[in-house]
């Protein structure tokens, strides 16, 4: 028998509700502040370009394909349009060691000096294997919790909830059963007959 529950689909459904516009309301709270709690980010390539002369003085990130190597140059744009030059010194605090080459794809932090020339002090280097390699891990790691929930459990729609899927048992467990249930009757059997022989007995004397 199931057991009743303690609340009815329609607070479920309101519950649901109100998790997703709390949900809703913090995302819109934290795109709308302008600082704390969460630090802000320093303008990209898509706002610097458009207009680089608002940011000089400021700090900001650049990411982009390198297209020259003596000086760094890097193009914001995938057409090679909107060109940085990029300086780098010793404390410059890069992920790899070497040189770059052309067609790297970099992220670069730091200073405009002016309308075409960053004082990075930061430059980061994406390796698109690395990217390939965390897609991959993830989606088969999403695939298999995925497969291990539909197996397990179900959604019901009477009651809007997943449920645990009804399992049929085992043949082994039939086959045990069965077991036991021909064992007892043969032993049943044989107790009545070893009843009946005395009284046959009495009978033929």
């Amino acid at each position: 028998m199931t057991k009743p529950e303690p609340f009815g689909q329609g607070v479920r459904v309101l519950a649901i509700v109100a998790l997703l516009a709390a949900l809703a309301g913090l995302v819109v709270w934290a795109g709308a502040s302008p600082a704390e709690p969460m630090e802000q980010e320093p303008p990209n390539e898509v706002e610097v370009e458009p207009d680089r002369g608002s940011y000089v003085g400021e700090d900001v990130i650049l990411g982009g394909e390198v297209v020259e190597t003596d000086p760094l140059v890097i193009a914001t744009r995938a057409s090679g349009y909107g060109q940085f030059t990029i300086l780098v010194d010793g404390k410059t605090d890069r992920n790899v060691e070497g040189d770059l080459e052309s067609g790297d794809q970099v992220t670069t932090y730091g200073t405009l000096e002016d309308e075409e020339t960053l004082a990075a002090e930061r430059v980061t280097v994406q390796n698109p294997s690395d990217t390939r390699y965390m897609m991959l891990v993830s989606l088969v790691g999403g695939l298999l919790v995925v497969g291990r929930v539909l197996r397990d459990w179900r959604f019901d729609l009477g009651r809007l909830a997943f449920v645990p899927r009804d399992r049929a048992r085992p043949r082994s467990d039939d086959s045990s059963d069965s077991a036991l249930g021909s064992g007892s009757g043969n032993a049943r059997a044989q107790s009545d007959d070893g009843l009946e022989a005395p009284a046959g007995g009495d009978r033929g004397g």
